[in-house]
């Protein structure tokens, strides 16, 4: 098994990361962000090594929809009949520490958190491999009442099963977020840009200043996610839905993966409001605690969506732009500022 290594890779891509900025909530092939390491480019050692672990050889791979790192991510359907998801990246990349931590962190989670369980990972001729069992589903869509439940009872489960956190070692949100979500404060030191929206650059301080106050609500013991959208769910058959890719864990409040969910709402014209006011998660906490948190990933993605694209993510500023419009517009209703 692969050890986990501790560090920080700069701004967590966690907060860019949610392909579900369509109106509808699908995640389809054209709003894959990342040009993906094909199964076929992994280096030919790699290859018969996984297939001797899994005693099997590769006779097809499908590459499910959505996603924005690099790395190979694939169901490899075996010569036996038995279909795995399997994921592998070079361990000299910028993103190999997120795989490791993945890797080690579903080791450690509880039988009853809803989610894959991993079936072996290694470090094999320069490159992280992961494998799990796969599970048969598609993303859900948070337009459908019934889906948008699912997921609303998963989260719930996440946050009873991990509370306290079984991981103590994780580092906290704050000291892996505190860094980043700095952007309203940016605009206001250094100057806004040119394009910003007139209800932000109006409100800019009164934001910098929310902005400066998310850390406080958010401490807690919980192990969180922090990387919850439709595209790192699956609703299986049974109506129940599994939470896929812990490459981001840290510990805090347990509200916290919930209100996470806001942007993802938003694009499928779902209203967050009464879920957060009646969400068994979220209904007891302060309501300032989540316009503060919002308030701070609204800023990361406005500053974020300006910056040059990454060469292997052409549409992530379009999505991290498309957020930040999202959830500047819902504070706008929710703050109730002139």
């Amino acid at each position: 098994m692969i050890k986990a290594r501790r560090g920080h890779l700069g701004a967590r891509n966690w907060l860019a990361l949610d392909t579900s900025e369509h109106d509808d909530g699908v995640v389809t092939n054209e709003e894959r962000a990342a040009d993906r390491i094909g199964w076929d480019q992994l280096p030919a050692p790699v290859r018969a090594v996984i297939e001797h672990r899994l005693g099997a050889p590769v006779r097809a791979v499908t590459v499910p929809p959505g996603g924005y790192s690099h790395g190979m991510a694939a169901l490899l359907h075996l010569g036996d009949g038995r279909t795995v998801f399997a994921k592998a990246i070079n361990s000299d990349d910028a993103l190999a520490d997120r795989y490791r931590t993945e890797a080690h962190t579903v080791t450690q989670l509880p039988r009853t958190v809803p989610t894959p369980a991993i079936m072996f990972s290694a470090e094999i001729a320069g490159w992280i491999v992961a494998v799990f069992d796969a599970v048969a589903g598609r993303h859900p869509r948070l337009d459908r009442p019934g889906e948008l439940a699912a997921v609303l009872e998963a989260v719930e489960r996440l946050a009873a099963a991990l509370t306290p956190s079984p991981l103590p070692d994780t580092p906290t949100i704050v000291q892996d977020y505190g860094p980043v979500l700095t952007g309203w404060r940016g605009f206001a030191e250094n100057g806004p840009p040119a394009d910003l929206d007139p209800w932000s650059r109006r409100h800019l301080d009164r934001l910098a200043e929310l902005e400066s106050t998310w850390s406080v609500g958010a401490v807690g013991e919980t192990l969180l996610h922090t990387d919850l959208r439709p595209d790192n769910m699956l609703l299986r058959d049974d109506g129940s839905v599994v939470v896929v890719d812990w490459a981001w864990p840290c510990r805090g409040a347990a509200w916290v993966d919930t209100a996470s969910l806001v942007p993802s709402m938003l694009a499928a014209g779902v209203d967050p409001d009464p879920i957060l006011a009646t969400h068994p998660v979220t209904a007891g906490t302060d309501p300032a605690a989540i316009d503060a948190f919002v308030c701070a990933l609204a800023g990361y993605w406005a500053h974020n969506s300006r910056l040059p694209a990454p060469p292997r993510s052409p549409s992530l500023r379009q999505h991290q732009a498309r957020k930040a419009h999202l959830t500047t517009t819902w504070m706008t209703r929710r703050l109730s500022w002139p």
